[in-house]
């Protein structure tokens, strides 16, 4: 949970999802380098990044670009046309990166964060809505090796959160 926590500043926010999707770890170099939340779309043919985080360690050296491609590559594989990812308004450097690895602007949820139970501040920027992104997976060919999205993690106790599967998506 910490780690996820790196990507949505509210437990309360993240326990309200974090059952709903499928969990899994982020591998490069044999090693567990993050962790990324996906949840199917209702018309089966979208899948979102609900979640994604990198272990401080692995921060900018592409393997954040390489999880994308390897996330995409998968949502493809699985049969979905869309992947969509949003973001805080305040999250300037992470709008930036979502447009370099191929996400294209797809709208904004106005007030998403002014639900939250506490104010989400980045850079002293309080954030108030959900900028959100697609990519398009028509066309991409095979992610990065030997990056890859491996099996569900599991949760604090030891089990894969309910509704996860048990083999890697």
């Amino acid at each position: 949970m910490p780690l996820l926590l790196e990507a949505d500043e509210s437990e309360e926010v993240l326990r309200t999802y974090l059952y709903e999707g499928e969990l899994y770890r982020l591998i490069a170099e044999r090693e567990e380098v993050g962790v990324v939340l996906l949840m199917p779309g209702e018309d089966g043919l979208e899948v979102e990044i609900k979640n994604i985080a990198l272990s401080q360690a692995y921060r900018g050296r592409g393997l954040g670009r390489a999880a994308i491609e390897a996330i995409a590559e998968h949502a493809r594989e699985a049969g979905a046309r869309r992947l969509v990812v949003g973001t805080a308004d305040s999250s300037a450097g992470t709008i930036a990166f979502y447009r370099r690895v191929g996400f294209r602007d797809a709208g904004r949820t106005e007030g998403f964060f002014d639900a939250y139970p506490e104010p989400v501040i980045e850079d002293g920027v309080v954030a108030h809505d959900m900028v959100r992104f697609e990519m398009h997976l028509d066309g991409l060919v095979g992610s990065p090796e030997p990056f890859r999205v491996d099996s569900p993690r599991r949760s604090d106790d030891g089990e894969p959160p309910r509704g996860t599967p048990t083999s890697a998506w």
